[in-house]
């Protein structure tokens, strides 16, 4: 189960369908543009009014910007809430087909995409990561997702791209057996791609590594995964590109674990290039990253 299983998803309680129907006829009459303005006003109520969305925020954002405090790290809370809502409107603008893909280091992943077999895609709460999954090109493989469903069906990351290209995916719940890694495991012996979150920890499934000046704890379920079927792990993650009308669709160096020695921290070395990817593309768009769990948690 998750480290935090106790606290629900950011998501689960917040937007309603009123709100989400608002938004939905501002992009279909005024486009992209305007609805990611209109969520700037709306994150701004979040940012001075959500307690406990700010509090979960923090910790992130204070390893992105150790040395602000006050009205300073207020903005920084009003910015990422801001940048979470234009992302979700971005994955609307994709089903909706007013925005489109363009893979930005297409050079980085080409050659493992006509590769025979299977592969790993970790994904990451950044950027329009909800429409992620949906947008990568696997070549012929068939894609899965291991993800929990979410409780608020107006933002769920399956539901809400469903757009006549996008790429169809099943998704694994990971409440099944072995928190649904053998179902992933089988998807990817048959030749399909899976993709996992590589920033959300399971119990006793992680590592620990540098990140943002700290020490964090990452997992290592995909890196198990793809040792064992002998395939590759490739990063990636969808930003918005310069208007409002593109995504990009970043790739990250592309990992390839070995089966290792018996032991926790067998996978550390993976774990660590993986966050370092992460770290990177954070230091590059530092409100595209939404890690409203602790990673540093009892680690000080």
């Amino acid at each position: 189960m998750n480290r935090n299983a106790s606290a629900e998803n950011l998501s689960d309680a917040r937007g309603t369908r009123l709100g989400t129907a608002i938004l939905r006829g501002v992009m279909t009459v005024f486009g992209p543009a305007a609805t990611c303005f209109l969520v700037k006003f709306i994150a701004l109520v979040y940012a001075l009014a959500d307690k406990q969305a700010e509090q979960r925020a923090l910790p992130y954002l204070k390893h992105r910007f150790p040395d602000v405090s006050g009205l300073r790290m207020k903005r920084h809370v009003w910015r990422l809430f801001a940048a979470q809502g234009e992302a979700l409107v971005m994955a609307l603008a994709l089903a909706k087909g007013k925005a489109s893909v363009r893979e930005r280091n297409p050079e980085v992943f080409a050659p493992v995409r006509n590769e025979p077999g299977g592969l790993v895609f970790l994904c990451s709460h950044f950027g329009a990561w909800q429409a992620a999954m949906h947008c990568v090109n696997a070549g012929n493989r068939k894609a899965a997702f291991v993800a929990r469903p979410d409780r608020n069906a107006d933002i769920d990351k399956d539901r809400a791209f469903n757009g006549r290209d996008a790429v169809p995916i099943r998704i694994i719940d990971p409440a099944g057996a072995f928190g649904g890694l053998l179902e992933a495991f089988e998807v990817i012996e048959s030749g399909g791609a899976v993709g996992l979150m590589g920033d959300r920890c399971l119990e006793n499934d992680s590592v620990q590594v540098r990140f943002l000046g700290g020490t964090a704890r990452f997992p290592v379920a995909a890196f198990f995964l793809a040792a064992k079927a002998h395939v590759p792990v490739v990063p990636f993650f969808l930003t918005r590109g310069k208007s409002h009308r593109e995504l990009l669709m970043n790739f990250g160096t592309v990992i390839r674990p070995e089966r290792r020695a018996r032991g926790r921290n067998k996978f550390q070395e993976d774990v660590q290039a993986y966050a370092d990817e992460l770290e990177r593309m954070v230091m590059e768009r530092p409100y595209d990253c939404f890690l409203f769990e602790n990673p540093w948690e009892d680690l000080a």
